[in-house]
């Protein structure tokens, strides 16, 4: 059993690697669904590190990394009353607060205002809003961002060792915010997505079971169990 687990977690390993790739400075994810390009000037590296970390860009001491993690019905439920109260804020705007109230709260940081991304954010379906945090000790501006489908949540943070080093680096932490986007169908249907093994099965899919991701089709393997409709992340919550 163990060596089955274990066999499985590989292969969910190494199909979220072969997923992603970063190539002439431009990262692309399929299993998060997002592009972004790394500014000039900047050394890059998507190797694994911590959980939902997608990709890390660096300048001297300054740092800007961009983390991904599916928007959940429990995760929202995680949100202060006061942020998901407001119905009719953007969804990005109650994210937003959620950690801005975290990091005052738990960490005793300074957080700054909200201030709108850029209209590119909104033009390719993942509005972004961002504030500025420091401890005296580190500085950092955090940009988040919801997919229109309401599905994942972005975050893209300059972490600098000073005000000034910040400053410094706003224009590329900018430059890279922009060009933060989902994957166009074209992108998407690149290359076939291979069909995850069941938990507790010996069977790892052949080649017959790979799913055209342009056409929706399994080859000659059994038919795809219907797909449940997505729910709600943002209900009532108990």
């Amino acid at each position: 059993m163990r060596k089955l687990v274990g066999g499985i977690v590989a292969m969910a390993i190494a199909s979220a690697v072969a997923s992603a790739e970063l190539e002439n400075h431009v990262y692309t994810s399929r299993s998060d669904n997002v592009r972004i390009v790394v500014p000039r000037g900047w050394r890059e590296s998507d190797a694994p590190s911590y959980p939902d970390v997608l990709l890390w860009m660096m300048r001297g001491d300054a740092k800007i990394i961009l983390t991904s993690e599916p928007l959940t019905h429990t995760l929202y439920c995680t949100w202060p009353v006061q942020c998901r109260a407001n119905r009719d804020l953007p969804l990005t705007a109650r994210y937003a607060c959620s950690l801005r109230d975290k990091l005052a709260r738990d960490h005793h940081m300074h957080v700054g205002l909200v201030e709108a991304g850029p209209k590119e954010n909104t033009d390719s379906g993942v509005p972004s809003v961002w504030f500025e945090v420091d401890d005296g000790k580190h500085f950092l501006r955090q940009a988040v961002a919801v997919a229109d489908s309401d599905d994942r949540a972005f975050s893209l943070v300059l972490e600098t060792s000073s005000n000034a080093q910040r400053a410094a680096s706003v224009r590329s932490f900018e430059q890279a915010l922009r060009t933060l986007r989902p994957l166009s169908s074209d992108e998407l249907a690149a290359t076939p997505l291979p069909v995850p093994a069941t938990v507790g099965s010996d069977v790892v899919p052949s080649d017959a079971g790979i799913v055209d991701a342009a056409t929706g089709s399994a080859g000659s393997a059994a038919q795809l169990p219907l797909v449940s409709p997505k729910p709600d992340p943002t209900g009532p919550c108990s």
